[in-house]
């Protein structure tokens, strides 16, 4: 079974002590302030892609420290970075960068490289590291960049718009392509249908409500 590092940002709370032993309390892992806003990493196992782990870790955050993450952080590194957390030298990490002891998949393309220093997303690290070099990988895994995207658009989705619209759309966007699939083979209308009765639910969607609506997800 996977295990998720998620890693959020939030506003800062106004009893940064009480947030900090509620954190601890309900999660594994490490709740840090930096540069003015809030950063909480969290682990979460038992859901099948990064996305999912995303979404309850964002809605078990607010119900136990009413806090709404904004978006994920992109959790960013240069190379000297890179060999702080794997251990090995800025040489040795250069030469990884570089091609010259792995000849296998291309090290991840830099994100950006301000005033020529590279920087990546350690999630991409990470990944390439659990292939190429994996005695030295963490054995968490992270979200993809396509992940970061899905939860950043959900997240923002959450934070502008009531339940029951956020709801609205992730039921449009799940069975707009399973409609068309459906007139595509002379099938129109029965599983829309189904879908929509299951997710027919509105009454029982609250905002402030327990972790099991999560037939939002």
């Amino acid at each position: 079974m996977k295990t998720y590092v998620l890693k959020f940002e939030a506003p800062l709370p106004s009893d940064m002590s009480a947030s900090e032993s509620t954190f601890y309390d309900h999660f594994d892992g490490l709740l840090a302030e930096s540069f003015g806003r809030l950063l909480l990493t969290v682990y979460m196992e038992g859901h099948p892609n990064g996305a999912m782990a995303a979404k309850c870790a964002a809605f078990e955050i607010e119900k136990h420290l009413n806090v709404m993450v904004t978006r994920i952080d992109r959790d960013l590194v240069d190379a000297a970075e890179i060999a702080r957390r794997i251990d090995r030298s800025r040489e040795s990490v250069r030469q990884l960068v570089q091609g010259e002891r792995r000849k296998g998949q291309p090290f991840p393309t830099p994100i950006g490289s301000p005033n020529g220093k590279k920087i990546w997303e350690w999630a991409a690290v990470n990944e390439w590291l659990r292939h190429n070099v994996p005695e030295v990988a963490d054995l968490e895994f992270g979200l993809s960049r396509d992940e970061m995207v899905i939860v950043d658009n959900w997240l923002l989705r959450w934070g502008n718009l009531s339940r029951e619209q956020h709801v609205g759309l992730e039921f449009y966007e799940i069975t707009a392509p399973v409609g068309l699939q459906s007139e595509l083979h002379a099938r129109s209308g029965r599983v829309t249908k189904a879908w929509v009765n299951s997710w027919n639910r509105g009454s029982q969607v609250v905002r402030s409500g327990p972790l099991s609506t999560t037939q939002s997800h």
